[in-house]
């Protein structure tokens, strides 16, 4: 053990935006209340282990897990769907295993010298003792229940170790998006080696947490360029419009999402709405705006439209057509949307809804055939830079294909 170890890592500003997007964020907890967590018996805790083991290669023994939850009973925690829970006889569909550690015990993981598959009892806090850092220990959780690792962080934490911050070791790419998109950052190099697996969840205390939730936060809105991009679009849309309006999957995704246009709207770093865009000869029409529930009062609506009609203005639209709810003209009257005259009324997915159009000169700096080559090539939406194919003449023309085929 070294002190220099314990100081570098317990001195990493917390984690960004803790209190939006990881282990206590609302996203999360909302999908974990749909289950449970509770401590499961020795005979349990052997056949968890039996069935991790199938995925979970070189796995530490039962007898080892249970001799840590005999020294202390929050090191193991089983979780099942609420709705399979049964209190008269529980069945634990997955778990989470931690080792909290002591200062010994948290400076021996981190310069290594910890035997993290059989780790000694003299390194990790008894139950009623407050722990210098909580390693998470294996994770057997598919699916859905892998939600529950915030559930299981509050029982082991507890109230001794409110302050304690979370450890991982992620084994594979899966398991570092798997931290990663629970608040955990990589740890540096420690005491000139190197750790790249280490990630770590610093813990801000609860006065600092409910201040910082009160900063504003700054708001954007982004194009979709990547499947992960997609990803956030149809993770928002499905949970406010399946999970809420109770829409019909194959009514949601109605096979126009690879035609379209996907702006993604953040609150900070946090995914928090919506919306696409689809083009027509004459005219282009927004529609699937949505804005996660905890957020619907930060105006990231209106920024989601204003940032939709900039960019149908800079391709060339003068025409921006929307079906509204009838019971959002008001929001898209403030938008600059109109009802015309001759507006048409329709229903589908359980609304009504009525045509509205933004209509404003056709901008003389609109992209067209005219426009620099280059600028057209750019990735949509950002016109403004050098894109990746305008960079690549640097290398100049080599045409290898064309040599090859000579050849």
């Amino acid at each position: 053990m070294t002190v220099h170890d314990f100081r570098i890592a317990s001195e990493l500003p917390p984690t960004a935006d803790a209190s939006m997007r990881a282990l206590d964020g609302p996203h999360l907890l909302r999908l974990a209340s749909r289950l449970v967590v509770f401590t499961p018996d020795g005979h349990r805790i052997a056949a968890l282990m039996d069935k991790a083991r199938k995925a979970i290669p070189m796995l530490t023994s039962a007898a080892v897990v249970e001799r840590v939850a005999s020294h202390n009973p929050d090191c193991f925690w089983a979780v099942s769907r609420k709705d399979r829970f049964d209190v008269k006889a529980p069945c634990p569909e997955g778990y989470f295993a931690f080792l909290p550690l002591n200062k010994i015990g948290l400076a021996g993981l981190l310069d290594g010298s910890l035997d993290r598959k059989n780790p000694p009892l003299a390194a990790i806090a008894a139950q009623n003792e407050k722990a210098a850092g909580i390693y998470i220990w294996h994770i057997y959780a598919p699916g859905a229940l892998a939600a529950g690792l915030s559930l299981a962080c509050s029982k082991i934490a507890g109230l001794h170790s409110q302050d304690a911050d979370f450890y991982g070791w992620a084994t594979n790419d899966a398991a570092v998006r798997y931290l990663d998109s629970m608040g955990f950052r990589k740890l540096p190099r420690i005491a000139g080696s190197a750790a790249p697996q280490f990630h770590v969840y610093r813990r801000a205390p609860q006065v600092a947490l409910a201040r910082s939730a009160m900063t504003p936060q700054v708001l954007s809105v982004k194009v979709a360029r990547s499947f992960e991009d997609l990803a956030r679009a149809v993770a928002i849309r499905g949970a406010v419009y399946i999970g809420e309006q109770e829409c019909p999957y194959a009514e949601e995704f109605d096979g126009n999402d690879f035609s379209a246009t996907h702006l993604i709207g953040y609150v900070g770093d946090e995914p928090a709405g919506c919306m696409r865009i689809r083009y027509f000869a004459d005219f282009a029409k927004v529609e699937r705006l949505v804005v996660r529930k905890e957020f619907r009062s930060s105006g990231l609506a209106r920024e989601l439209v204003d940032a939709s009609v900039t960019h149908c203005r800079a391709k060339g639209y003068a025409r921006v057509y929307v079906y509204a709810q009838k019971r959002l003209v008001k929001f898209w009257t403030k938008c600059g949307f109109a009802v015309p005259a001759n507006a048409r009324e329709l229903e589908f997915s359980d609304f009504d809804y009525i045509e509205m159009i933004n209509t404003a000169p056709r901008r003389s700096d609109a992209i067209c055939e005219a426009t620099d080559p280059y600028i057209i090539i750019r990735p949509e939406g950002d016109w403004s830079g050098a894109g990746v194919l305008e960079r690549s003449r640097v290398r100049g023309l080599r045409r290898p294909s064309a040599n090859e085929a000579a050849a």
